[in-house]
């Protein structure tokens, strides 16, 4: 049995994987934009979770047991993009919403042309991937609003929801 405590965390763990060493890309943006720049701009994301559904198996008189069932997972995911006076984010996200819906007609386009795959990839301290996972057929789903006023100074965030059919591991 392995020995517990905090050299053997130490030794086994010697470089943990860091918050803030990740990217978001959206190759082929719906609708246009710049995808370089909204690399760049996304501030705060999340790995997604998942989880798995139960089948309770009863057994005679007792409490039976479970198995575990389908998987779930939340099939959203939010980021937070930093904007700049370039409006490189709001066009972005501005242009996938007019593919989904046209403003001017009200008619929506087919699913597959509304949908893109986002990866998010994490990075060690050395610039290497360590990790990357595929959502695929994400689109937007949700921008709430924008909070502005004139009593604080700071930069403007848009939380954005993406609605996604999967997730897998690219590695």
């Amino acid at each position: 049995m392995a020995e517990m405590g905090v050299n053997s965390l130490k030794a086994e763990l010697t470089n943990p994987a860091r918050l803030y060493m990740w990217t978001v890309q959206i190759p082929g943006i719906v609708g246009g934009g710049d995808e370089n720049s909204m690399m760049l701009r996304c501030q705060a994301s999340s790995i997604p979770g998942f989880g798995f559904g139960e089948i309770k198996v009863p057994y005679k008189q007792t409490a039976g047991f479970k198995v575990p069932g389908k998987e779930t997972f939340p099939q959203t995911w939010t980021t937070t993009f930093i904007e700049g006076e370039d409006r490189k984010v709001f066009d972005a996200l501005w242009g996938w919403k007019k593919q989904i819906v046209n403003p001017t007609s009200g008619v929506g386009a087919d699913g597959s042309s509304i949908k893109a795959n986002i990866y998010l990839t994490l990075e060690t301290t050395q610039g290497t991937i360590y990790n990357k996972l595929k959502l695929s057929g994400a689109w937007v789903q949700a921008v709430p609003d924008t909070a502005l006023n004139f009593t604080e100074d700071g930069a403007i965030y848009y939380s954005v929801t993406f609605a996604y059919d999967s997730i897998e591991s690219m590695n």
